[in-house]
């Protein structure tokens, strides 16, 4: 879960913990329920006679460059809160190169 920073401090540690704990529980739910959606979700599209259709190198080489200033800007962003968004991006460029 996401919480304001402030009102997280407010919290008694008790019921921070609490938090700490549900979060973890969660983690591996919320991840398998937004991949069964999404296969629920191509599984539809192709019942329906859409094809799915990988990028060539040069489309995927496009989408990077036209998504590199986001993905720069989150990384500043979070660096600036004290974030570990570079290990976070990390864990999302190696899951995206296994499944793919």
């Amino acid at each position: 879960m996401i919480m304001n920073k402030a009102k997280w401090n407010a919290l008694p540690k008790d019921i921070q913990t609490i938090w700490e704990k549900l979060n973890q529980e969660w983690i591996e739910k919320t991840g398998k329920a937004w991949i069964d959606i999404e296969d629920s979700g191509k599984n539809f599209f192709v019942k329906l006679g859409g094809k799915l259709i990988p990028l060539t190198k040069e489309e995927e080489e496009k989408w990077i460059k036209a998504v590199k200033p986001v993905l720069d800007a989150y990384l500043k962003d979070t660096k600036a809160r004290g974030v570990p968004g570079e290990e976070a991006m990390s864990f999302y460029k190696d899951y995206l190169k296994k499944h793919q």
